[in-house]
């Protein structure tokens, strides 16, 4: 999804100003090639794929989704416009590698955690692949959230997938997870 606003989901279309960023839509609506999606409690209309509506609606109908965790990859488009994550989830997020140590909220390569629908924190795993081991470094729970023991099983595998897709067959636990500072 997307707004007509200015976003980074937009950063490379150089040059795009707002009255072409309208026309862009209106054009795009009238082709009914997107469509206007209202989502409780964000006040501006949201837009998606017109082919996506059956897949929304399919969502909505489905009245008990597995429940699973995900790691999101710092540059997936789904996360591209931090400010609409942070409007529909409340989750904000800055992928923090290029910001200096000393200045770093969480760590050099943390990844946002994605329970149900919901974003439930972030974590820094790394992989190293000689001794096929996944070090999870921290895991940092957004305030809201308690680690119960669903969450905590929807963790672990949700890091033994990401272990398995790094090639490594070890998972090592470095700290306790950490609630949000």
């Amino acid at each position: 999804m997307l707004w007509n606003r200015s976003s980074d989901a937009l950063l490379n279309i150089w040059g795009l100003k707002a009255g072409q960023r309208n026309e862009v839509f209106r054009q795009l609506l009238q082709e009914a090639r997107i469509a206007a999606v209202a989502v409780d409690q964000v006040k501006d209309t949201l837009y998606c794929r017109a082919e996506d509506l059956p897949l929304i609606e399919a969502v909505l109908q489905n009245p008990a989704p597995e429940w699973r965790c995900e790691l999101v990859a710092p540059l997936d488009n789904f996360i591209w416009d931090r400010k609409l994550i942070n409007e529909l989830f409340g989750f904000d997020y800055t992928w923090e590698i290029y910001t200096p140590a000393s200045k770093r909220k969480f760590g050099y390569y943390v990844l946002p955690l994605l329970y149900g629908e919901s974003f439930i924190g972030r974590a820094e795993a790394v992989a190293e692949r000689k001794t096929g081991t996944l070090f999870v470094k921290n895991i940092w729970y957004e305030n809201d959230v308690k680690p119960t023991k669903q969450l905590r099983t929807a963790l672990n595998r949700c890091f033994q997938k990401f272990a398995l897709f790094n090639g490594c067959v070890t998972i090592s636990i470095e700290s306790n997870y950490n609630y949000r500072r």
